[in-house]
């Protein structure tokens, strides 16, 4: 016997239209998109070397796990984030 689940109202709403979808076209093409996205922009990236206060780096750290993200993604988005608002 399967088990029902039992849908919110976001997902009764898929599940209703769900006849309606239609295939994607080119799909390889477009799944190809963002791995060149991802290649050119890790491309564009320097490598740098910074000293950095214990205290100051162990805080990041707390900061980007409760983000759920790594620690240096977190530090480049608080340097690009002083960057532009010059």
């Amino acid at each position: 016997m399967k088990k029902k689940i039992k849908l919110d109202s976001y997902e009764r709403e898929i599940k209703k239209n769900l006849h309606k979808a239609k295939p994607v076209k080119n799909q390889k093409a477009n799944l190809a998109k963002p791995k060149l996205a991802k290649k050119n922009y890790i491309a564009a990236k320097k490598s740098v070397t910074i000293r950095l206060s214990e205290g100051d780096l162990e805080a990041m750290k707390l900061k980007a796990e409760k983000m759920g993200i790594p620690y240096q993604t977190y530090i480049n988005i608080v340097i690009h984030r002083d960057a532009v608002s010059l």
